[in-house]
């Protein structure tokens, strides 16, 4: 199915030295990178509930398993920035379900339900960890290390924020209790730092257990790294992110060490915030549909706040989705504050054509 990561990235050792280097801040180091994502909205993954995930969960990871080893075919040797990983996915409905409730699944995400229907029902729930999702998640995660470790393919992973979590928790009656009843909300909002925090560490025991661990495990995650999608905020005012957000998200990249934030186009308003963190390595910004576009926001933003932005190790490296012309159009943005732009491209052809004109630009500057 796979094969050593180095048959699909011939130039990893330049690759890695690259982007370290640009993590770093080393001297002479690029001031942009660009990622390449060919193909993943044209070449679809298996079907999520055409699975029997209760009783064969195996099923579905050796066929999604497949369907990465599809797209790490089709991205051979493009010379892009992007070291290739296996993210696991079984839709949103997992980044909950771990603390209670269960998974209903659709084509292509899952969803589940809220389970904090009475306020008083928080008192209820625990970490458990006999949780079936909880296992099964952990389960999965075990699975599919065994299976890419011995190519040296790193896995990906990602969790709801605190803020997040708690939405999911407690559904769309969150944003009257940020009104009626804040220590409420601060109360959930305890609760769902912790759960992050359980059920993150116990994936990374199974992502970087002593007999899977390789020298690029730790390229997407870490031990003491620990990313969070910030998604909710897109839809509240700066100063509730801030009051009800930021500080369990910061106390979250605390206690890790350092943090990672996924963000929507939806919310340009709430980036501020998130550069106001500490210990944050790197803001992603992706794309939604009838929004501006994260380079157009992420230029306003530095127009706007440019005291939010600059090249230092305090200064978080924001990520953008682009198109193959944006990144050689905003590239220029890079002068001021380090970007890495991300490409989806619907063929490997585009993928390498966009390389080239990245390329291209970067011996300009």
């Amino acid at each position: 199915m796979f094969h050593d990561i180095s048959y699909y990235k011939p130039d990893l050792h330049d690759c890695i030295n690259r982007v370290r280097d640009f993590f770093s801040l080393a001297p002479g180091a690029p001031q942009a990178l660009i990622y390449t994502f060919p193909s993943v909205l044209t070449l679809r993954g298996p079907a999520l509930n055409q699975y029997d995930f209760e009783h064969d969960m195996q099923s579905y990871l050796d066929d999604y398993l497949e369907y990465q080893a599809q797209l790490m075919e089709i991205r051979l040797g493009i010379e892009d920035d992007w070291i290739l990983s296996v993210v696991p996915y079984m839709g949103i409905g997992e980044f909950s379900a771990f603390v209670a409730g269960e998974i209903e699944f659709g084509e292509d995400t899952s969803w589940a339900a809220p389970v904090i229907n009475e306020k008083s029902d928080l008192e209820t729930l625990c970490l458990d960890p006999n949780n079936k999702w909880f296992r099964k998640l952990n389960e999965a995660t075990r699975y599919m290390v065994r299976k890419i470790a011995p190519y040296r393919i790193p896995l990906g992973r990602g969790y709801y924020s605190p803020l997040d979590l708690a939405w999911a928790l407690r559904g769309e009656a969150i944003y009257m209790d940020f009104y009626e009843d804040p220590q409420f909300v601060h109360n959930l909002m305890e609760f769902a730092l912790s759960a992050t925090e359980w059920f993150a560490r116990a994936q990374a025991a199974e992502i970087f257990a002593p007999d899977v661990v390789h020298e690029l495990s730790a390229w997407h995650c870490g031990p003491n790294r620990v990313a969070v999608s910030e998604d909710i905020s897109s839809l509240i005012s700066p100063s509730h992110y801030a009051q009800y957000g930021a500080p369990y998200t910061q106390r979250l990249f605390d206690s890790f060490g350092i943090g990672e934030v996924h963000c929507h186009s939806a919310g340009p308003h709430v980036v501020p915030e998130f550069l106001k963190l500490k210990r944050v390595r790197q803001i992603q910004i992706v794309a939604d549909p009838n929004t501006r576009r994260p380079v157009e926001i992420l230029a306003d933003l530095m127009d706007k706040n440019p005291e939010l932005f600059g090249k230092s190790p305090d200064v978080p490296v924001i990520a953008v989705d682009a198109s193959p012309q944006e990144a050689v159009d905003y590239y220029d943005l890079s002068r001021q504050t380090r970007i890495v732009f991300s490409v989806v491209t619907e063929n490997a052809e585009e993928a390498r054509h966009a390389v080239d004109i990245f390329r291209a630009k970067q011996k300009q500057c």
